[in-house]
C-alpha cells in the first residue's frame, strides 16, 4: 500500500505561508552550494501528488508550466479552477478517493500543502510520514500547518538533518 507523506517547509512557529498565501516564505531560503535538502530523492520516491485547491491555485498563478506534470496530480477542491489539463480534480468524497489512491500499486503519495487538507487527513489517520523542513524564521501569523487539528496523534522522529543556512529537516513516522 502506498504511503501518504506530508513534505513541506514551515516556519519555526508553524506557518506554511503568509496570510495572503503565496510562496514568499520560500524566497527567504539561501541555498549554499545549491543544496536540494533531499527533495530530488524524495521526488523520485513518489508518483502521485495530492494538494488542496488553494495550493493548486497559488501554483497556477506562477507564470510557469505545471512543475509536477510527470506525476499524477490530484486537487481536492469544490471550486472549478482548472488551469492544467494534466490535473485530476476530486470534488466529492475526498477521503474515500484518497483511500483508493493509497491502494493503487506504485510509489508513494506526496501531500503538498493545504493546511485544511492536512488536518482532515490527520484526523482520518491517512498520513503515514511527515518530512518538515523548518525555516529559521518566525512568521508571526499566516496559514498554519495544522489549523484546528482536533485529535491527538503521536509521531516518532526517524531522521533529522541540519544545514549550513539554518534549515532543519525532520522526518516523523506515525507511532
Amino acid at each position: 500500500m502506498k504511503k501518504i507523506i506530508l513534505y513541506t517547509t514551515v516556519s519555526l512557529d508553524g506557518y506554511l505561508a503568509p496570510i495572503y498565501g503565496g510562496f514568499d516564505l520560500l524566497i527567504t531560503i539561501s541555498r549554499p552550494e545549491r543544496e536540494d535538502y533531499g527533495k530530488d530523492q524524495f521526488f523520485d520516491s513518489i508518483d502521485t501528488i495530492v494538494m488542496g485547491g488553494n495550493t493548486y491555485y497559488e501554483l497556477s498563478c506562477i507564470d510557469v508550466e505545471m512543475p509536477f506534470k510527470a506525476k499524477e496530480i490530484y486537487v481536492i477542491s469544490q471550486r472549478a479552477i482548472e488551469f492544467h489539463k494534466e490535473v485530476h480534480f476530486i470534488r466529492e468524497n475526498a477521503i474515500n478517493e484518497i483511500k483508493k489512491l493509497k491502494e493503487v500499486d506504485g510509489k508513494d503519495i506526496w501531500l503538498l500543502g493545504g493546511g485544511i487538507l492536512t488536518a482532515s487527513l490527520l484526523e482520518c489517520k491517512l498520513i503515514d510520514k511527515m518530512v518538515l523542513i523548518y525555516l529559521p524564521v518566525l512568521q508571526g501569523n499566516g496559514i498554519r500547518l495544522f489549523p484546528k487539528y482536533k485529535l491527538e496523534s503521536n509521531w516518532k522522529l526517524i531522521n533529522s538533518q541540519s544545514f549550513k543556512n539554518g534549515l532543519l529537516k525532520a522526518e516523523y513516522q506515525l507511532f
